[in-house]
C-alpha cells in the first residue's frame, strides 16, 4: 500500500457500486496524483501516508485547498497522532487516519473506508504504543521492507533482484542494513534471513504460525 489508492468520485467515475458513488482506482506518487487526477469529481481519497516523492497528508492539504467538501483517509504504519494536530479544527473534520496494522482483510478495509467516506474516523490503536517488532519494522525504509515482504515469501535475493529490478549486490547490502536494524529484536541468531523474516510476518500477518 505504497501509492495513491482509492479516489472515489460521485461524478461520471466508472464501477458504481453503491448509490451514488463510483469507485475510482489510481496508483502513482505524489505529483503525478496532483496533476492528473479530476479531483472536480471525487468526495473521497484513500491516500497512503508515504508516496513517492511526497507525503499522503500534503497532496491530501494541497488538493482541499481547491475542494474543500473533500474528505481524506490516510492510511499508514505509523501511530503518529502528531500529524494531526497540523490541521485546524475547521479541517479536522474530513481527514480519517486508518493503521495497516488494525486492518483485517478487506471486508474490514472496506468497512473503514465507509466509515472515513461518511465522517472523521481516527483509528483508536493510535494512541497504543507498539511492541518493539513493530516499530523495529517500521523503521526500515520502504525498499528494506519492500525486500523482506519478498524473503518472507520465500524469494532468494536474484529473484527479488529481478523482481524489484535492482542488482543483487544492492539486495545483499538493504538485506544486510536490515539486520542491523533488527539487531535488538533478536534477529542476531544463527539464521538472521529466517528471523528477519519472521519478525516481518509477526508484523504484516500476526495469524501466521511462524
Amino acid at each position: 500500500m505504497d501509492d495513491v489508492r482509492k479516489g472515489i468520485g460521485s461524478r461520471g467515475c466508472r464501477g458504481a457500486r453503491r448509490q451514488s458513488r463510483d469507485p475510482c482506482g489510481y496508483r502513482g506518487g505524489f505529483r503525478e496524483a496532483a496533476q492528473l487526477i479530476d479531483w472536480a469529481r471525487v468526495d473521497f481519497a484513500t491516500l497512503d501516508l508515504h508516496l513517492p516523492y511526497g507525503l499522503g497528508l500534503e497532496l491530501g492539504r494541497r488538493v482541499r485547498e481547491r475542494y474543500p467538501r473533500l474528505r481524506i483517509a490516510i492510511l499508514s504504519d505509523h501511530r503518529r497522532r502528531s500529524l494531526l494536530t497540523s490541521l485546524t479544527s475547521e479541517e479536522l473534520p474530513f481527514w480519517s487516519y486508518i493503521l495497516k496494522s488494525s486492518i483485517d482483510g478487506r471486508m474490514h478495509l472496506s468497512e473503514l473506508l465507509r466509515k472515513a467516506s461518511r465522517g472523521a474516523y481516527i483509528d483508536p490503536r493510535i494512541d497504543v504504543a507498539g511492541g518493539p517488532t513493530e516499530e523495529a519494522v517500521n523503521a526500515l525504509s520502504e525498499q528494506q521492507r519492500k525486500i523482506l515482504g519478498l524473503v518472507a515469501r520465500g524469494l532468494s535475493n536474484s529473484a527479488i533482484a529481478k523482481q524489484l529490478c535492482l542488482s543483487e549486490k544492492s539486495v545483499e547490502y538493504n538485506l544486510t542494513q536490515t539486520y542491523v536494524a533488527l539487531n535488538p529484536t533478536g534477529v542476531n541468531s544463527a539464521n538472521p534471513r529466517v528471523s528477519a523474516a519472521v519478525l516481518y510476518l509477526r508484523r504484516y500477518a500476526p495469524d501466521t504460525h511462524v
